[in-house]
């Protein structure tokens, strides 16, 4: 360890240099709805129409994923809130349907208005069938648009040039909520949609999104309220988590992955629907239960139970699957200076953004998975998902490609992506030739691995820490590093439990190989967290030197 040992001040005060300029500490002080290019004029627009017409038909076409599930569920709670029964929604099939809004969606499902959320930005035939059809469209929106917008009557979305909202980088299912908050304002409604900010936390976090600004805040209350949900599929979500201190990265790797699971392997409406169940939507659908004589508590309990297993069933089959794909992209993998690229033959379409994401972090470079689609008639296609690494610009390297890919969208950090199968080799020489990857404008400046005494590793150290959380995308958690002799090893199955002269807190090591003996000298990376079991915080080692 080259540098002095940083005291707890050094680190607080590089902690909050790096968060300082994040405006929003409360929900009060969040950007107004209105503040979103075109909400204003949308929401106004709508509200004449449900006044005007009190069954005027509006539906909703989200996306398959989490925060387009998310983002519907959003969109149909509040509008039960409303009292408002001419509402419907579709979350299409990745298998059948593709990505958003189509034309054939809007024909099956007759309707006056149309609202997209968390997909829609390229959706210019589905737009123009609105228009020859007099359907009203509004696109709500978060990914990056091309240069021509499709001709929708509005469309919200941040990541438009023109549109001065306060963080570009929002979720999907984030401007769907603030859809809803401005259409609240416009109808003079007095519903309270500040809990369905619960949800919008899992969307956040599922979607990459920097954990900075809004996304911060959103997460924070999301966080700090998840305990006491009163939204009956989040209280049942909870039984999966292993802590009762739950961190922005458990929701991360035991929650969102179940939520992402039923659009992966069969429908993003297995999720949806399980999100939407409470008394009120059983007691709508009494008429269609077969234990219509059991207490709505009965029926709800014995619904959410069939959801839950029904997504641990789900997300099994997607491990299952996830590992056989990424061993076959890893063996016929091309690897190239700034970028990895694999494709195959009878990859399942469902796991390849997860692949992909496996991929960029197995390569430390952006990563591109395609499998030939088996569409009718698209034999010819390639199609699979895309994802960064560190702070490249997934987006900017797509677009320097948009000669050569078919249809493509997303953000800076992920994307899905199609190529004709001839144009393959025209896609592996761009990426060949890459000589510098395109980065993301940083929104917080990196820290790096900070030095620090033993005597310093403590309780107190553990909550200065926490002051900072949400750490994730963009709010990345500080590694620490010190000189640590060993006082005490206890073996747990693969890992290592270990105890410090110097520290009163344990340190574990997961999938510890190295021998390490007692007294032994070492120089350890290290974050820390709450020991679930314990309620008392902990060392996670990450690297472990001898000296």
């Amino acid at each position: 360890m080259s540098h002095r040992p940083l005291s707890k001040e050094d680190i607080y005060t590089l902690l909050h240099d790096r968060t300082k300029k994040w405006d929003f500490p409360t929900l009060s002080t969040l950007p107004h709805p209105y503040q979103l290019k075109s909400c204003e004029q949308a929401c106004k627009f709508l509200a004449q129409k449900m006044r005007e017409n009190p069954e005027c038909k509006i539906l909703v076409v989200g996306d398959y994923d989490v925060d387009g599930v998310i983002a519907s569920v959003v969109m149909m709670k509040f509008f039960a809130l409303l009292g408002y029964q001419h509402i419907s929604y579709v979350i299409p099939s990745r298998f059948s349907d593709g990505y958003g809004v189509s034309k054939a969606i809007i024909e099956a499902n007759p309707s006056d208005v149309v609202i997209t959320v968390d997909n829609g930005i390229t959706a210019y035939e589905a737009a123009e069938y609105c228009k020859q059809q007099g359907i009203a469209l509004i696109i709500t929106d978060h990914h990056i648009p091309k240069d021509t917008l499709p001709n929708a009557d509005f469309i919200i979305n941040p990541q438009q040039k023109d549109c001065t909202f306060a963080q570009k980088e929002i979720c999907g299912a984030l401007v769907a909520w603030y859809f809803c908050a401005g259409l609240k304002i416009a109808l003079g409604a007095s519903v309270a949609i500040t809990p369905l900010l619960e949800l919008v936390m899992l969307a956040t976090i599922a979607d990459m999104m920097p954990l900075t600004q809004i996304n911060k805040c959103i997460v924070l209350y999301g966080l700090k309220q998840l305990p006491s949900s009163q939204i009956p599929a989040l209280q049942k979500l909870q039984s999966r988590l292993k802590t009762r201190y739950i961190t922005a990265t458990d929701i991360s790797f035991s929650l969102t992955p179940l939520l992402n699971a039923a659009g992966r392997m069969e429908e993003g409406r297995i999720a949806s629907e399980f999100l939407l169940l409470d008394s009120s939507s059983l007691e709508a659908n009494m008429h269609a239960s077969q234990e219509s004589n059991a207490p709505i508590s009965t029926q709800l309990a014995r619904a959410l139970d069939s959801g839950l297993e029904s997504l641990l069933r789900l997300n099994q089959k997607r491990k299952d699957t996830a590992k056989s794909v990424l061993e076959s992209a890893i063996a016929t993998a091309i690897v190239y200076d700034n970028a990895v690229i694999a494709k195959g033959e009878d990859w399942h379409e469902g796991v390849l953004g997860i692949v992909a994401a496996q991929m960029a972090n197995h390569y430390k470079k952006p990563a591109i998975v395609l499998a030939r689609t088996k569409e009718l008639g698209l034999e010819s296609m390639l199609k699979g998902s895309a994802r960064s690494y560190g702070e490249a610009d997934l987006m900017s390297v797509l677009l320097g490609a948009r000669e050569i890919l078919g249809e493509f969208g997303g953000h800076s950090k992920a994307a899905g992506l199609s190529v004709e199968c001839e144009r393959f080799d025209r896609l592996c020489a761009y990426l060949e030739g890459l000589c510098e990857l395109p980065q993301c404008q940083s929104t917080q400046e990196g820290l790096e691995i900070l030095p620090i005494d033993v005597k310093d590793i403590d309780t107190e150290l553990f909550a200065l820490l926490q002051r900072f959380e949400p750490y994730g995308q963009g709010n990345p958690k500080p590694i620490l590093q010190a000189r640590l002799q060993i006082r005490q090893i206890s073996p747990i199955k693969q890992h290592k439990k270990l105890r410090f002269f110097g520290t009163d807190l344990w340190g574990i090591c997961f999938f510890c190989e190295q021998e390490l003996r007692v007294k032994e000298w070492i120089l350890a990376s290290f974050s820390m967290q709450m020991d679930a079991y314990r309620g008392v915080p902990m060392m996670v080692l990450q690297e472990v030197e001898k000296l």
